[in-house]
């Protein structure tokens, strides 16, 4: 029987105050005028003898392809561990700073470069610290019940668009509060992992630096377990199918109606606390046994089809009249030249991976804003007793909506997100079925029926 064993660090990956923020995108990003928490990227490495996997988590809105490349590879250059079993984890914080490198036809001429390069090798060095102190743990599992999210869209079949905007009781929400404990031999806690499914957009829209929600569960934690002041416990958190939730807090507009409720970092800390409460009971209540637990990790590219593109003429049409009113026409001047010469994109890649820890727990991993039904068709689908669904993962490409969405949507998606990664088109009602079945072929491929 093998033992395994785990390590695990963290980083502090804070820019400085004036960095620019990501709340707006980069188009309209802004400068931070203050920080109102510390930021963290933080690193579990888990072996069992045969293979060695590492999760990266990190208080950042998204990270791109470009920087999760960079960064698998310096990790494999530290640690020796396969660029393809490691696992990045965006919490998606709307208080953080910009993430991605910029597109290809930018350069690397930008304004938050370096801190790019402190990212890469800030990660990188956390799981390498992480693999220098991997000891024997016990594992365990469980899941608890966590009403705090709400779904953000109101079906329109009659409006002009799919669907508007505004708090929606009526339609699916994922509650599932997973957490995952590792124990030393001792029984106290080296690590938790949670697991929930909210927009990290408490704290409203990123004036200052903020982990939101996300920071402050983990903060709890760590607190309620550190007894003796050394640190010794790491929270991690992992967002789940959250494209279309936000966090259960609401308010009466003028009309009577139901709004979203926006605040500070405050507020952010409430609910960070209130989610850590549901997080602690089902931690308190795992029992961790030591039994032999294989990990088996893989992932695989898939083409999530794009919407029809825009004509070269409709796009140059556009960029005329932006010019003339004085607007951004950055998306524009970058699109227009691929459709011009033909070599426009019809799909976006993106990589779904899946991590298993025995038989009955799994972490299946999304490269975005996945929908909430699509993680919930996960858990129906996919035959592991513990799934914990990860969006906001590996190489971010926007959103990840449903194909019903992309049908109430048509040619109007509800997101104009495409602009902020210089697509020519948002994804088209195909994304799913392809996300789905890439996650059911990678469990196949581990021995697992579907």
């Amino acid at each position: 029987m093998s033992t395994l064993r785990a390590g695990a660090a963290r980083a502090n990956i804070t820019p400085a105050v004036g960095a620019l923020t990501s709340a707006t995108g980069v188009l309209g990003s802004k400068p931070a005028v203050g920080i109102a928490g510390e930021l963290f990227a933080k690193a579990l490495v888990l072996d069992d003898g045969r293979t060695k996997a590492a999760l990266v988590t990190a208080d950042v809105i998204d990270l791109g392809q470009k920087i999760v490349a960079e960064t698998r590879e310096r990790i494999e250059q530290m640690t020796g561990i396969a660029p393809s079993h490691v696992m990045f984890a965006a919490s998606h914080t709307h208080s953080g700073p910009i993430t991605r490198r910029p597109h290809p036809l930018e350069g690397d001429n930008v304004p938050y470069q370096s801190y790019l390069d402190q990212l890469v090798a800030k990660m990188s060095g956390a799981v390498a610290e992480a693999d220098s102190r991997l000891t024997e743990v016990r594992l365990g599992v469980g899941e608890g019940h966590a009403p705090f999210n709400i779904n953000r869209w109101i079906p329109t079949p009659d409006g002009p668009t799919g669907a508007r905007w505004g708090p929606n009781p009526d339609a699916p929400t994922d509650e599932t509060l997973s957490v995952l404990r590792l124990d030393r031999p001792d029984g106290s806690p080296l690590a938790g992992v949670v697991n929930f499914a909210a927009h990290a957009s408490v704290a409203s829209w990123g004036k200052y630096f903020s982990a939101d929600y996300p920071g402050f569960l983990q903060e709890t934690l760590e607190k309620v377990f550190d007894d003796d002041g050394d640190g010794t416990m790491t929270a991690m958190f992992l967002n789940g199918a959250a494209g279309d939730l936000k966090i259960k807090w609401l308010k009466k507009k003028q009309d009577g109606s139901l709004g979203f409720a926006y605040g500070g970092v405050d507020a952010a800390r409430r609910w960070g606390k209130v989610i850590a409460g549901a997080a602690l009971s089902v931690l308190e209540q795992i029992e961790t046994t030591g039994q032999d637990i294989r990990i088996s990790i893989a992932s695989k590219e898939v083409d999530l089809p794009m919407l029809p593109l825009p004509s070269a003429e409709e796009v140059g049409r556009q960029l005329e009249e932006k010019r003339k009113a004085g607007e951004d026409t950055t998306w524009e001047q970058r699109v227009l030249p691929s459709l011009l010469d033909g070599t426009a994109p019809t799909a976006i890649v993106g990589e779904v991976q899946l991590l298993r820890l025995g038989e009955d727990i799994a972490l299946a991993a999304f490269p975005g804003e996945l929908f909430v039904e699509i993680g919930l068709r996960l858990r129906r689908e996919l035959p592991f007793k513990h799934l914990f669904v990860v969006g906001y993962a590996n190489g971010g490409v926007g959103y990840l909506p449903t194909a019903e969405s992309c049908r109430q949507d048509g040619m109007n998606p509800r997101y104009d997100w495409h602009k902020e990664f210089w697509y020519p088109a948002c994804l088209s009602e195909g994304a799913e079925p392809a996300l789905v079945s890439a996650a059911k072929e990678l469990a196949e491929n581990q021995g697992v029926r579907t």
